[in-house]
C-alpha cells in the first residue's frame, strides 16, 4: 500500500526552506576557476553561465589569445583564452576546460576559456591578502586556510579593458 501524503505540510516545509535559503548570505558565495597556475575567483551575479567548450571559429588577424567566435543557443560570443591574456600561455585543450559567460548586463557577447571549474567558495573564510593587484580587474585578493592565494575578478574592469577589447594582431 503506498504510504499517504500531506501536500499542506510538504507546501510548509518548502516554503520554510525557500524562505531560509532566500535570507542567506550569498554576497560572500563565489564561484572558483583556474587560469594557468592561478586560481581565480567571479561573483556569481556576475556570471550568466559556465559550459562546455563548443566549436570554436579562428578569426584571422586576431592576436593569439583570441580564439575565435562561438555559437552559443545562436548568439555568437567572442572567445578569448584568458591564461594567454594573462601571459600565462595557451590553455591546452582538455576536457575540464570550461566557457566562463559574463552577465548578459554587461553587454558584451564574451567569454573566458578558462582550465576548469573549483566549486563555490565563500570568501568569508578567506583573510584578504596585503598589497595591491597587479591587474586593474582584480577586485581583491585573498587566501584561504591552506595559504593559496585567490584573485576575485571585476568582470567590468577586464570587459572594458583596453588591453581586452584590442583583439586585432
Amino acid at each position: 500500500m503506498a504510504k499517504k501524503f500531506n501536500l499542506r505540510e510538504f507546501q510548509t516545509a518548502l516554503s520554510q526552506q525557500l524562505q531560509a535559503a532566500a535570507s542567506r548570505d550569498t554576497a560572500g558565495s563565489r564561484l572558483g576557476f583556474r587560469v594557468g597556475a592561478t586560481n581565480w575567483l567571479v561573483g556569481l551575479a556576475d556570471t550568466e553561465e559556465v559550459l562546455p567548450v563548443p566549436p570554436i571559429v579562428k578569426v584571422p588577424g586576431a592576436r593569439r589569445w583570441f580564439r575565435g567566435m562561438t555559437n552559443i543557443r545562436g548568439n555568437l560570443f567572442a572567445v578569448s583564452d584568458f591564461a594567454d591574456f594573462l601571459g600565462q600561455g595557451a590553455t591546452p585543450e582538455q576536457a575540464s576546460c570550461r566557457l566562463l559567460i559574463p552577465h548578459h548586463g554587461f553587454g558584451v557577447n564574451a567569454a573566458l576559456l578558462v582550465g576548469g571549474t573549483l566549486g563555490l567558495k565563500n570568501i568569508g573564510q578567506y583573510r584578504p591578502c596585503e598589497g595591491g593587484a597587479a591587474q586593474p580587474w582584480v577586485a581583491h585578493r585573498y587566501a584561504d586556510d591552506a595559504g593559496t592565494e585567490w584573485h576575485d575578478m571585476d568582470f567590468g574592469q577586464l570587459l572594458g579593458h583596453a588591453g581586452f577589447l584590442m583583439v586585432e594582431a
